[in-house]
């Protein structure tokens, strides 16, 4: 970031010029006769912008996306919802060919629901896709499988650019299906309450959007949450469970013998108090 207070002159100029460009990536090479007509009238005489350019590299505004090109961040981009990484993920996802959408964290995060931004932004794809790195920043494509579980992505406009984001009760849904992606179980149970709770999230919406992705096992996950935080609506998930024996909250989670938790009889899924006890917590 740059120090408090206003920045140098050519500093300025440079912010000024990107500020200006609606796609808010700063080309060298084609450029470059344009900011600096922008800085000469802006200041009133010419200016060396190289090193306003090295400068604002430095400072986080200007991401190198490669040899000569950047991505621009100003400190009003800062205040969204996806921070510093949003000029990264707009270099990115606007050359994207394919469908897509933000969910588990990122999507978490730009509704609010959790606390902490990551260095990451998650995007559900349909079809495999490697992650890109841009600094110190990644954006990670995570492969959907079938068109029963690609849905609920929306376009929001309140960000610096169009981008696809899931709804919240599908990010939540996401979470609890690959809780890699949105940090942890009891945050993703921590994001369902709040957002129940701050009316962000609809719990007949939720069921629904559940119903739809026909996941018994996520049904079992997030039913047994929302009856912890004694959230309407778990009916129609309590008759779409499926058939088994008790799993674990996290999906990831493995158990030594004997370390077994008691299960839940209504939702048969392993009451882990670990998970429970960090879930309660939150609140």
């Amino acid at each position: 970031m740059l120090a408090q207070g206003r920045p140098p002159i050519a500093q300025d100029a440079v912010i000024a010029f990107m500020e200006g460009k609606s796609d808010r990536v700063l080309d060298l090479k084609l450029d470059w006769a344009a900011l600096q007509a922008a800085a000469r009238e802006r200041v009133g005489r010419e200016i060396s912008l190289r090193k306003a350019v090295e400068r604002l590299v430095d400072s986080g505004h200007l991401h190198r996306l490669q040899a000569g090109r950047y991505a621009f961040t100003s400190d009003s981009a800062r205040s969204a919802r996806l921070m510093d990484l949003d000029p990264v993920a707009e270099a990115i996802l606007r050359r994207l060919e394919i469908p897509y959408y933000l969910s588990w964290h990122s999507a978490l995060w730009y509704h609010g629901l959790v606390d902490q931004q990551s260095r990451r932004v998650y995007v559900a794809v349909d079809r495999r896709k490697r992650e890109a790195k841009v600094g110190s920043g990644v954006v990670q494509f995570v492969f959907i499988s079938g068109k029963d579980k690609f849905f609920g992505g929306e376009e929001v406009t309140d960000l610096e650019w169009p981008v696809n984001i899931a709804r919240p009760e599908k990010a939540i849904i996401d979470g609890f299906d690959r809780p890699r992606y949105a940090s942890s179980v009891p945050v993703v149970a921590e994001a369902l309450r709040r957002g129940v709770a701050e009316g962000i999230v609809d719990p007949a919406r939720l069921v629904d959007d559940a119903l739809r992705f026909d996941s018994p096992h996520l049904n079992r996950r997030l039913g047994f949450f929302m009856d912890l935080f004694d959230l309407p609506g778990t009916e129609e998930l309590a008759l779409r469970t499926g058939r088994g024996p008790a799993i674990p909250l996290d999906a990831r989670r493995r158990y030594a013998k004997g370390e077994r938790p008691p299960a839940s009889r209504r939702w048969q899924v392993l009451e882990d108090p670990g998970i429970v006890g960090t879930a309660l917590e939150l609140k």
